[in-house]
């Protein structure tokens, strides 16, 4: 059976080790994506802080649809902080427009993949391949999980063995260096990327994996569609009064994005992060009538079943912003460890297969010397 792990982890290993490497290495650089982000592009990203303005989301959205006429916007993504600028995203492009959301005015447009940390994040997230590309990740993600249990099921030492099972031997030559490098790592490290792996399978594969199986699990899904609307021709109600309509029922709520109908029937719909939630977006939802006003349904995330609950944590847990900054950094260092046990990997394995292939050839040398 040991015998059998052995080849599972070296060759499933050898399989996934480049996507491994990339994930690794992407998965660390996006941490800070945001931060990163706004200091390479501060006139797009940044505005003046005004504490004591009222954001003007309609004139926001006039702006922006003048400036990008020929499709919708279907998401509004509100400012987290008071300098932060707000975004405006049309489809079926995947273009935003960067906009004040004290004035309305329109710093630029870009579309994320015009952007350092927007190439690495949907080299992350979908391979450069949209959807496929995302389902491949998850199953990439569930390679990576079954490596980690293999791994640390092999590396599990004897009781008098635990100070040896930590420990590298530096003197050694290069191989064992490696090996006891790339055996100790993967030891330090392997609850973590199991987790942020498992987070990020069921993120990716959650309407193939995730949603089917918190059914079964609570006998509850996360799945709710959103409100009709009627169709009408009346004009678009105003946005500005539904936030201030949302933050009347959410005193303690942070406005953090906005759903716009981009068909007939859709709803407006205002997502909050209430006090006590662990998604850093928020859960919670205040739908509008887009033509009237009117209340339609309120989602409050902390009054949610057990299946909603769960989904809440997938998503700050793989990004690590469960304990703000150290546990970011802490992720940070999870995606070097998978880059490095990835690469080491591979570097064993080269290794050695070359030191049996010069072993092979000598010894063919040898028996034709032998033979002559």
């Amino acid at each position: 059976m040991r015998k059998i792990l052995v080849l599972l982890h070296r060759y499933l290993g050898l399989v996934l080790c480049l996507f491994l490497l990339g994930s690794g290495l992407t998965g660390s650089a996006i941490v800070f994506s945001k931060a990163i982000d706004s200091y390479l592009h501060p006139r797009l990203l940044t505005v003046d802080s005004q504490p004591n303005a009222q954001m003007q989301v309609d004139a926001l959205l006039r702006h922006a649809k003048e400036a990008n006429p020929g499709e919708k916007p279907a998401f509004v993504y509100m400012p987290l902080a008071p300098a932060e600028a707000a975004q405006v995203l049309f489809q079926p492009s995947g273009l935003r427009v960067h906009a004040n959301p004290y004035t309305g005015e329109v710093l630029g447009l870009r579309h994320p993949n015009d952007s350092l940390t927007g190439l690495l994040i949907d080299f992350h997230v979908h391979l450069f391949a949209g959807k496929t590309g995302k389902q491949i990740q998850g199953w990439i993600g569930l390679g990576a999980l079954l490596l980690t249990m293999v791994g640390v099921y092999l590396w599990w030492p004897k009781r008098t063995k635990w100070k040896q099972a930590f420990s590298i031997k530096w003197g050694a030559g290069a191989f064992r260096v490696w090996f006891d490098a790339h055996r100790v790592s993967g030891a330090i490290a392997a609850v973590l990327i199991a987790l942020t792996a498992l987070t990020g399978s069921a993120l990716a594969l959650y309407d193939l994996i995730t949603e089917p199986v918190l059914i079964a699990v609570t006998g509850e899904g996360t799945r709710q569609p959103q409100p009709k609307v009627p169709a009408a021709s009346a004009p678009q109600a105003s946005i500005d009064a539904m936030l201030r309509q949302a933050r009347s029922m959410f005193p303690d709520g942070q406005v953090t994005r906005i759903t716009l109908p981009v068909k007939e029937g859709g709803a407006v719909g205002v997502r909050m992060r209430l006090d006590g939630e662990i998604h850093q977006f928020g859960r919670s939802f205040v739908w509008f009538n887009r033509y009237s006003g009117e209340v339609l349904r309120v989602d409050n995330a902390l009054e949610a079943n057990r299946a909603v609950q769960i989904q809440s944590w997938l998503f700050p847990l793989h990004t690590g912003v469960v304990g703000g900054p150290l546990t970011q950094w802490l992720q940070v260092l999870v995606g070097l460890s998978l880059a490095f046990l990835s690469f080491s990997g591979a570097w064993l394995w080269v290794r050695k297969a070359r030191t049996k292939a010069s072993v092979n050839a000598r010894r063919v040398r040898a028996g034709e010397s032998v033979a002559g």
